[in-house]
């Protein structure tokens, strides 16, 4: 999962009009750091929690909503997996057996 964390806070902070000296002061860091911050892949959630109250902005909804993306194309991936099983396993279970020996499967199945 990449989100780039980094430039999605320098998004933030520029709508803020907060100077960098005025954001690093309220997140409690160095205003060095700021310029660094824009360039991480990834970031303490401490720290992106002091980002967020600061910039009145939820970035953990961000990964929340990338991760539900990512849980939907896992489940439909092995949706697709499961039904191409299943049906192999059809395939192979007729092929296996004549066409008297699978009425008899059957028929025993639905106790005929």
């Amino acid at each position: 999962m990449k989100l780039d964390i980094g430039e999605i806070i320098r998004q933030e902070f520029e709508k803020s009009g907060l100077s960098a000296s005025q954001f690093a002061r309220m997140i409690n860091k160095e205003r060095t750091l700021v310029y660094h911050l824009f360039k991480r892949q990834s970031i303490d959630t401490d720290l992106l929690y002091q980002i967020c109250m600061v910039l009145n902005v939820d970035l953990f909804s961000l990964f929340s909503e990338k991760l539900r993306e990512e849980n939907d194309i896992i489940g439909a991936c092995h949706s697709q997996k499961t039904e191409r099983v299943s049906s192999k396993r059809k395939i192979m279970l007729e092929v296996e057996l004549d066409d008297e020996e699978y009425q008899k499967m059957i028929q025993k199945a639905l106790n005929i």
